[in-house]
């Protein structure tokens, strides 16, 4: 639990908010479960070993990752993991088999394939958990995300890999907790392999992690639009396909980051919208949800986002937006539509000016939310200043104010060496390992200042 949910202070990624799920399964005749929150970090660990000691610990569970009031993908707060679940007693070559025997071999499989290893292993009593503990991750990183819980789960399937339990707000069992569905040796969750120390395991920086599982990374995803770049200018474009999804879903992964900002902006209180705001609202952020390729729980995510903006029961919610779950239902099954003489997705395509419209979001407010694709043509070209200026820094660049001091510096030396040595602007620029233009001009900057 501290490792999963550890306390709210700064970390790689930033600060762990929101809170826990805890569920457990229940035979009371009513219901088989019930399922409660509680804040992420020290709270969450003390209710887990509240749960633990005070014996009534079978078949807890709980949510791998932080969310602001309810388990749903659409309310996260936070990614801070990825996992895969691992059946293997559905597969006959592991049945009967120790779970850290079974541990052992997968370690050895993800070796064999060249992927990075689990931050830890646990035995959940009928199967194993891989959990690759990551920085906190913010909503526009679902889409590469997704790919890598996908991935691993492919190069995992041998293990009974559970393909229906990759998404972010899945529910493991509890460590300490029981399985009474488990053989009675095995009844009892807990680790059976660590990288590190049990206390503090390997936490992975997610931009490598998916770079060594991906078929392309990040740099060569660039070189492949470089290059078809490069070959369509001088027109000889090949088929060559850097993965588009990933463009459009982490477009849209960001797009609904700023739904969530002006949300709060608008009520910092609650986040519930008045009449007149709402509809536009929900049917533009449950659009942006549909290309978070989920679409198997589509429905229950634009519930949440019913339930955080308006008033609107089950049916009402069912009613309104059954035509985005729709859309996403067929994307996910592969069919694309012509339009314009080229195929398209299914799903609705917006541009950012018609959602600011829709919104009514000024350029005030635009500043005050800190959106970033729910933005005027004003606000993106401050936008793109701000990461030039960026990129320039990271790429070690000085600020031009420093570029002016170390021009001046070096013009003010010129100038003392050309008068008290005689020297000449190309002996100077020699001298000085740069060229006689920047020279000619660090002393006419240093002269005009001087006089």
């Amino acid at each position: 639990m501290q490792v999963l949910h550890p306390e709210n202070t700064q970390t790689r990624g930033g600060v762990r908010k929101g809170v826990v799920s805890f569920a457990q399964r229940v035979s009371d005749g009513k219901k088989n479960w019930r399922e409660w929150t509680v804040p992420a970090g020290g709270d969450a660990t003390y209710e887990a070993e509240k749960i633990i000691r005070g014996g009534g610990c079978e078949d807890i569970f709980i949510s791998q990752q932080a969310f602001s009031r309810w388990r749903g993908v659409a309310d996260l707060t936070a990614i801070g993991s990825n996992y895969v679940d691992l059946d293997y007693h559905t597969k006959a070559r592991w049945q009967g088999r120790p779970p850290s025997d079974v541990a052992a071999d997968v370690i050895f499989s993800l070796e064999e394939q060249g992927l990075p290893l689990p931050s830890y292993v646990l035995s959940t009593g009928r199967g194993l958990v891989c959990v690759w503990l990551t920085e906190l991750l913010p909503f526009s990183v679902l889409p590469r995300w997704n790919l890598v819980q996908r991935t691993l789960a492919d190069r995992l399937t041998d293990f009974g890999a559970d393909k229906r339990a990759l998404d972010a707000a899945r529910v493991f069992r509890l460590v300490g907790s029981v399985n009474s569905r488990a053989d009675w040796d095995r009844r009892h969750v807990g680790m059976v392999w660590c990288q590190g120390t049990p206390e503090a395991p390997t936490r992975h920086a997610f931009s490598t992690l998916a770079d060594e599982v991906l078929p392309f990374t990040q740099a060569e995803i660039v070189s492949l639009r470089a290059t078809r770049a490069t070959r369509k200018a001088e027109g000889r474009d090949q088929n060559i396909k850097p993965v588009k999804r990933l463009t459009h879903a982490t477009y849209w992964g960001t797009a609904f980051e700023d739904f969530q900002r002006i949300r709060w902006h608008r009520n910092p209180e609650t986040g519930a919208l008045p009449p007149g705001q709402r509809d536009a609202w929900i049917f533009l952020a449950a659009n942006a949800l549909s290309w978070m390729d989920m679409p198997g729980v589509m429905a229950s995510q634009i519930r949440i986002l019913a339930m955080q903006a308006t008033d609107w029961s089950e049916g009402e919610t069912s009613a309104r937006l059954s035509a985005v779950v729709k859309r996403a239902e067929r994307a996910a099954s592969g069919l694309m539509l012509k339009y314009n003489g080229r195929e398209v997705s299914p799903r609705y395509h917006f541009r950012a000016s018609t959602m600011v419209e829709w919104l009514g979001i000024d350029p005030a407010e635009q500043r005050a939310a800190g959106l970033r694709v729910l933005v005027g043509d004003e606000r993106r070209r401050e936008l793109n200043t701000e990461r030039t200026r960026l990129s320039r820094h990271r790429r070690g660049a000085t600020a031009r104010s420093s570029q002016q001091a170390d021009r001046l510096a070096l013009g003010r030396a010129a100038l003392e060496m050309a008068s008290t040595q005689d020297m000449s602007r190309s002996a100077l620029a020699t001298f000085f390992g740069v060229s006689t233009g920047q020279i000619s001009k660090a002393m006419a900057e240093a002269r005009e200042l001087s006089e």
